[in-house]
């Protein structure tokens, strides 16, 4: 299974969301760990919203005048392939893309779940969202870095 960090449940009005990330290189790997969310956490199998996700991939194995791989940061992205889905929850999706792109991260899937409790939320609903998927980042040692893009796949290598 892959290096999975994960948030605490965050609850409001009855409704619950929890978030998931782990680094990727490819958009390739998504539908396998997709369904590794549902052997780490049998509760999401019941959410609502199970797989409300986004993410981002560039190429990462550019190496140094020495041979080594390339730092955590990145100064440019280079083939930039990201994508996103709703999971029947319009706009969040793109929200979590969003959330990427602020934070500058690249080589990471963020899924979050949400077990709807009975009562609209509006617009408060995506704020639940972004606190519980900073939380995974932060959990995953994902956060900290400071203006250039942030290579995922390489972090807990350099940490």
């Amino acid at each position: 299974m892959s290096r999975w960090s994960t948030s605490s449940i965050l609850t409001m009005k009855k409704s619950k969301f929890k978030a998931f990330c782990t680094p990727i290189t490819s958009s390739t790997e998504i539908p396998g760990l997709l369904e590794d969310i549902f052997k780490l956490d049998k509760t999401v199998q019941k959410a609502s919203h199970p797989l409300m996700y986004a993410w981002k991939t560039t190429q990462s194995n550019l190496t140094d005048k020495q041979g080594k791989s390339a730092a955590v940061e990145l100064n440019k992205l280079v083939n930039l392939n990201q994508g996103f889905n709703d999971n029947r929850e319009g706009g969040s999706g793109l929200r979590i893309l969003g959330m990427l792109d602020r934070l500058h991260l690249v080589n990471i899937l963020v899924i979050v779940s949400r077990w709807y409790g009975g009562t609209p939320l509006g617009p408060a609903r995506f704020k639940c969202m972004s606190d519980v998927g900073m939380e995974a980042l932060r959990n995953g040692g994902y956060l900290g870095f400071k203006g250039k893009w942030t290579d995922c796949s390489k972090v807990r290598n350099q940490r």
